[in-house]
């Protein structure tokens, strides 16, 4: 049995259910979450290892990847499992094997497949109301909810995902606080997620099987899988935790991940029902596209269901970083935890970009085409003029060039290739890639100086980053602005003395938000404020004396020049991304072209606005790659 770290005694075989639900409930029943403590485990379960090259995984990449995973401050582990074999495990910031943590929401995972088990035994049917399976006290007006809603998220209630449930927890049964939410749409009807509902499915499951979760999901389900919930939340009715506050080592996270990789079968034994696990796995809800991760997303019974770059992935996940990605294709199942102590927030992996570099790390398996949510980008080059447009050879990628080297030979660019948004420079074939930053923040929008020796760029989270200086290979970093808000989007002055940026307000969503135009000396870190605003992406002028931006405006997104002797404003029209010619006459930019998204050059002292392209997909960053020629980045076809 499992112990909290400061105890001396810390552990022991893994006991049978009655004894360990014994040691699971706790004093701590007023609060909706379990206290993020971690237990000791000294017994979790045994995997057979193998080394990566045994099943077609890439030593070496993995290796990068775990080296970019510890950059975070609280991740906990990364494990790879393939073809049933453990390849790789990593274990960060003091964590180890035998540590369980809260695995919060990824449970609601396992209490769909204990919920599949019930259902499979006749305890329950997934089209019961809940009027039939709960008392009624506890029931209230919501008894046409149905088991099948509790496991799609289609209660129809009024829920504030980490809200609501605080709301809720000052109340003597959680459950019927959670039933008496207000009603807002038809039951199974909208998805809402809502770990009331959970918290609802496991009052059912225990009401009906006649026996706690706790005991029921170990006799049934986690004994022959050689697991022991170290803690498992109980609330004031004594119902265990629905799909939160449960704790888990990440070996037995894993296993749980290849059970339901070989469809539920055990040595030998079909301990969850194959047809529910078809059921649970295919998606009740098109959540559409995830524009952030460029991933389709669906939901099924308690899983999510990803469209990742044609792949199907299977993903059962947890607040603060806590991932099982099960990949079927693949035959690959990875493990990611972080530890939730702080209270001032977790530093988070992202989780979509880790399992695209595990994708990219096994070689024996063709990754389907890209699907509709995949975000590709290519590389282009036009005339100013429109004519003698043609497609880098660069391979379709998620990187961004932002600024091209003054000698017109490299790329500087941002991608989330490595886990999270880091600084890159590449040839303009996209080879010799050169990763200059290395620190678990967000370092993105880089601008080439005009002497080509430096790089300035912005780093930290919207609303909070500053800008930061570093020579073209990565060294001599050294902070430019330290300022309340987020410095960001920066452009250097044809002088190399300045830069101009945005400063973004407090609070404000992501790079690239609209914010105040200022410029920052280099040599003695003073700024002053141009305008108020709201604007974006600064570009300065050959001669210095002017600065295009984009005003956002009731009427939409404008292209404007500022002259910083006097403060007068032009108005070129709609438009983003404007862009000087070296000649210091034309901007190029993008705008709406009817069709989509699409790249003009108008000239700068007033006329007609040209379109150059007719893309059949989002072209976006235009960057002048001589006085008559202009390389823009755009979505990669999918044809």
């Amino acid at each position: 049995m499992a112990t909290s770290c400061t105890d001396e005694d810390v552990g022991g075989e893994i006991l049978p259910a009655d004894e360990v639900c014994s040691e699971t409930r706790t004093d701590e029943v007023d609060g909706f979450y379990a206290i993020n403590d971690t237990y000791v485990d000294q017994e979790t379960p045994a995997l057979e290892v193998a080394a990566p090259a045994e099943v077609g995984l890439d030593a070496a990449e993995l290796e990068a990847t775990a080296e970019s995973v510890a950059l975070s401050e609280d991740v906990a582990s990364l494990l790879v499992v393939r073809h049933g074999k453990l390849v790789f495990e990593r274990y960060f910031n003091g964590s180890e094997a035998m540590h369980a943590n809260n695995v919060h929401s990824l449970s609601k995972s396992i209490l769909s497949a204990i919920t599949g088990i019930a259902v499979a035994e006749g305890h329950l049917g997934v089209n019961d109301p809940i009027s039939g399976l709960l008392p009624g006290d506890l029931v209230g007006d919501s008894g046409d909810i149905t088991v099948g809603n509790l496991l799609t998220m289609a209660g129809g209630l009024e829920w504030a995902e980490n809200e609501t449930e605080y709301e809720v927890a000052g109340n003597h049964s959680h459950v019927a606080a959670v039933l008496a939410q207000p009603r807002v749409t038809q039951s199974g009807s909208e998805f809402l997620y809502n770990t009331g509902l959970t918290q609802t499915l496991s009052a059912v499951l225990a009401e009906n099987v006649e026996d706690s979760v706790c005991r029921y999901t170990h006799n049934r389900l986690l004994e022959p899988l050689a697991i022991d919930v170290d803690h498992w939340k109980v609330d004031p009715d004594g119902y265990h935790a629905g799909g939160h506050s449960v704790f888990l080592t990440p070996r037995e996270v894993a296993v749980f991940g290849q059970l339901i990789l070989q469809g539920g079968v055990w040595e030998g034994h079909q301990l969850i029902p194959s047809g529910w696990l078809e059921d649970s796995l295919t998606p009740t809800w098109d959540l559409e596209c995830r524009p952030g991760d460029s991933v389709g997303v669906g939901y099924g019974y308690l899983w999510w269901l990803y469209d990742l770059d044609g792949l199907e992935v299977w993903s059962a996940e947890g607040f603060a970083g806590q991932r099982l990605f099960v990949i079927p294709d693949l035959d690959l199942v990875v493990v990611m935890t972080h530890m939730t102590h702080k209270a001032d927030g977790v530093e988070v992996i992202s989780a979509i970009a880790l399992l695209r570099s595990m994708v990219a790390s096994v070689l024996d398996v063709e990754v389907p085409q890209m699907s509709e949510c995949s975000l590709l980008l290519e590389v282009h080059e036009i005339g100013a003029d429109g004519t003698g447009s043609r497609r880098l050879d660069v391979e379709a990628t998620r990187a961004i060039p932002w600024s091209l080297s003054p000698d017109g030979t490299r790329f500087a660019l941002h991608a989330d290739i490595d886990t999270n948004f880091e600084i890159y420079t590449s040839t303009i074939d996209g080879s010799d890639q050169l990763r200059l930053t290395r620190e678990y923040v967000a370092d993105v929008s880089p601008d080439w100086s005009p002497d080509g020796t430096t790089i300035v760029f912005s780093r930290g989270e919207g609303g909070s980053g500053d800008l930061y200086t570093m020579n073209q290979q990565g060294t001599g970093l050294t902070q430019l602005t330290d300022a309340n808000g987020g410095e960001g989007s920066p452009s250097w002055s044809p002088d190399g003395g300045s830069v101009a940026f945005i400063q973004e307000s407090e609070g404000s969503l992501g790079y690239g938000s609209a914010g105040e135009l200022w410029i920052v000396d280099i040599e003695s870190a003073d700024t002053e404020r141009l305008i108020e605003g709201p604007a974006l992406y600064p570009d300065w002028s050959p001669d210095g004396s002017r600065i295009a931006y984009v005003a956002t405006t009731d009427a939409g997104p404008q292209i404007s020049i500022l002259d910083i002797v006097s403060g007068e404003v032009m108005d070129l029209g709609p438009g983003f991304f404007p862009r000087w010619a070296p000649t210091g006459d034309r901007i190029a930019f993008v705008a709406d072209g009817g069709e989509g998204q699409e790249l003009f050059v108008v000239p700068v002292e007033g006329g007609e606005r040209v379109q150059l392209t007719d893309h059949p997909e989002r072209v976006v960053y235009p960057m002048w790659s001589g006085p008559e020629t202009i390389f823009f980045v755009a979505e990669a076809s999918r044809d």
